[in-house]
C-alpha cells in the first residue's frame, strides 16, 4: 500500500522535521515518466532551480564533474551519471527525488562511495550527500549529516565522544551504519548501528521523517543492518558516543609467515574466547601482495595497559613475530594508528562469509594454502582473506532485535582481490575464479553461507538470506510500507512492487 502523508503525520515527526522544507513537492511517484537518463536541457535547467544556493549541479564537461561523478571502485568506473547532485540540505535531497521520479531518471544516493558491488553507481542521477557532514556533539550525543566520514568524526575528538566506526577514512558513515558496522571497538561497545539512537530520512513520497525506537519503530529497526538505498535516503544520524578521553589503548601489529597460520589463529581465538568484557579485538589477515610476497598479519588493540596484553600474546610472541608492534597509547593516538592509510583508487572485489564457530586447523590451513598458490597475473593483483573478530558486546542482542541478523558471529571474514584499472577482462574474470574457489571451500567447512550486507557480492546467490537471515521477510514488510513501488532499487534491494519506468 501506498504511505499516505496522513499517516505518517499520525506519527507527529512530518510537521515538525517538514515545516522548514520546500513545500509543494507532493507525491515524488505521481507523474513518473518513461526513463530518459540523460533528460533534455529544459529538465535539467527545471533541476537547478529547485535547489538551494548551496548545492550544486554537476553535469558532463562541468568542472568538477570527473571527481564528483567517480565512485571509489574503480570496477564500476565506466557508469558515469548524467548529473550529479551535492545536496546541502535536505529539501536539496527531496528535489533531487521529485526530479528523478517526474523526469523517469533512475538515481542513485551516496555518501562516501565505497559500496563493493557499485550501488551507489547509475547512468541517471547521482544524488551525493558528502556535503552535509557536520558532526555536532550534544552532551553525550553526536549528531552527523548524511554525508559524513569516519574521518569528520575523528575531527571532532576534542569533545572526546566516539562510536565504533570503519577503519577507513573516507567510508561513509551512513552506509558503514546502515549495514551494521564493524570497527575495531564493536566487541567493546557494539556495531555501529548498535549506537545509533536516530535517523532521519526523506521517503519515497518526499516525506522527511525521524526513525527512532519510539517514533516509525519499524523503519528504525531495518535502519540498523538493513542497508542503505532500500527504504529512503538517510540525510542525518544521531549516536549515542561513549566518553573516551581519559581511556588508554595499547595497539598491536604484528606480522608471520604463513607456515605459522595454525598456530598463529589458535592463538588469537584463545585470547578472543577469555575476552569477555570485548577489551581486545583484532583482525587476522593472509595476504598475497602481487609480486610474489605472502604474509600473515595481526593488527588490532586492547582498551588498558600493554603489560596486560603482553600477558595475553605470549603465545604469539613465542612465534617470533616479524616486525612486531606493541605499544600503549592515549586512545585517539591508538585509533590513528589502526586507521587505514588508502592509497591511489582501484577495482575491487570481496566475497564474504559469517560463520559462528571459531576456525579449525584445516580451515585456516585452506586459507594460508589459497593464499600461497595466489595467481596475481600479469596485472599483479592482490589477493586476500582477512578474519573481523567479532562476539563481544555485538553479541548480547537477539538476531531478530536489529536487521543485522549475525549475532552469533566469531567472525566477518572477507575473502577479495584488487586489481589496476585497464586489466584485461580475461585476467580478471580469472582473479574472480580464484575468490570463488576459496569461497566455496570455507562455505563447505564451516558450514555457512551467511554474508556481510556491506561486502556486497554481485555474483552471490540467495543473497537475500545470506545478509538479512530470518529477518528478510520482515524487511519486505517495512519496504512495502515506505517504499511501495520500489523507487528506491539497485541490483539488491529489498523487494517490492514493481515501480513505473524502472526496469
Amino acid at each position: 500500500m501506498q504511505i499516505s502523508r496522513r499517516a505518517v503525520l499520525r506519527t507527529g515527526t512530518a510537521t515538525a522535521l517538514g515545516a522548514a522544507l520546500a513545500p509543494g513537492l507532493g507525491s515524488l511517484q505521481a507523474s513518473a515518466a518513461p526513463a530518459a537518463h540523460g533528460a533534455d536541457p529544459a529538465a535539467w535547467r527545471e533541476l537547478r532551480g529547485w535547489l538551494s544556493p548551496a548545492a550544486r549541479l554537476y553535469r558532463p564537461g562541468d568542472q568538477g564533474y570527473p571527481s564528483h561523478a567517480t565512485a571509489d571502485n574503480q570496477r564500476y568506473a565506466s557508469v558515469l551519471p548524467a548529473g550529479v547532485v551535492a545536496c546541502a540540505t535536505e529539501s536539496d535531497v527531496r528535489a533531487a527525488l521529485r526530479w528523478s521520479a517526474k523526469h523517469g531518471v533512475p538515481f542513485a544516493p551516496r555518501s562516501g562511495g565505497h559500496n563493493y558491488a557499485g550501488h551507489s553507481t547509475t547512468t541517471g542521477l547521482v544524488i551525493s550527500l558528502r556535503a552535509m557532514k557536520q558532526v555536532t556533539p550534544r552532551g553525550r550525543r553526536l549528531h552527523l549529516g548524511g554525508g559524513a566520514t569516519n574521518s569528520d568524526v575523528y575531527a571532532v575528538r576534542d569533545a572526546g565522544l566516539y562510536f565504533p566506526g570503519g577503519r577507513c577514512p573516507g567510508v561513509g558513515v551512513a552506509g558503514l551504519t546502515l549495514g551494521g558496522g564493524l570497527g575495531f571497538n564493536d566487541r567493546k561497545w557494539g556495531l555501529t548501528c548498535d549506537r545509533m539512537t536516530e535517523t532521519r530520512l526523506v521517503l519515497a513520497d518526499g516525506t522527511l521523517v525521524r526513525a527512532t525506537e519510539k517514533e516509525n519503530p519499524d523503519l528504525y529497526w531495518a535502519c540498523r543492518g538493513g542497508a542503505g538505498g532500500n527504504f529512503g535516503i538517510n540525510t542525518a544520524f544521531t549516536f549515542d558516543a561513549v566518553p573516551v578521553r581519559s581511556l588508554r589503548a595499547t595497539v598491536f601489529d604484528l606480522t608471520f609467515g604463513l607456515a605459522s597460520a595454525v598456530d598463529v589463529v589458535q592463538g588469537v581465538q584463545d585470547v578472543l574466547a577469555a575476552d569477555g568484557a570485548g577489551d581486545f579485538d583484532v583482525r587476522v589477515g593472509f595476504k598475497h601482495a602481487g609480486n610474489g610476497t605472502t604474509s600473515l598479519w595481526v593488527l588490532g588493540q586492547r582498551i588498558g595497559g600493554e603489560d596486560r596484553l603482553r600477558r595475553l600474546l605470549a603465545p604469539l610472541l613465542a612465534l617470533r613475530p616479524t616486525p612486531a608492534l606493541i605499544e600503549e597509547r592515549g586512545f585517539w593516538t591508538a585509533q590513528d594508528y589502526l586507521m587505514d592509510k588508502p592509497g591511489a583508487k582501484d577495482c575491487y572485489a570481496s566475497k564474504s562469509l559469517v560463520p559462528d564457530v571459531w576456525l579449525s586447523p584445516d580451515a585456516v590451513t585452506d586459507i594460508a594454502e589459497w593464499t600461497r598458490a595466489w595467481r596475481p597475473g600479469a596485472a599483479k593483483a592482490t589477493g586476500y582473506v582477512t578474519l573481523f573478530a567479532m562476539g563481544g558486546t555485538s553479541d548480547r542482542l537477539r538476531p531478530d532485535e536489529t536487521a543485522y541478523p549475525h549475532r552469533d558471529a566469531t567472525y566477518v571474514i572477507d575473502i577479495g582481490t584488487h586489481w589496476r584499472p585497464g586489466t584485461p577482462q580475461s585476467a580478471v574474470n580469472d582473479l574472480l575464479a580464484q575468490t570463488r574457489g576459496v569461497h566455496r571451500r570455507l562455505c563447505h567447512r564451516l558450514e555457512t553461507s551467511a554474508a556481510y550486507v556491506n561486502f556486497p557480492d554481485p555474483d552471490l546467490g540467495d543473497w537475500q538470506h545470506a545478509y538479512y537471515g530470518a529477518n528478510y521477510d520482515r524487511l519486505i514488510e517495512v519496504k512495502r510500507r515506505y517504499d511501495p513501488t520500489g523507487l528506491f532499487r539497485h541490483a539488491q534491494s529489498v523487494a517490492a512492487g514493481r515501480h513505473p519506468g524502472r526496469p
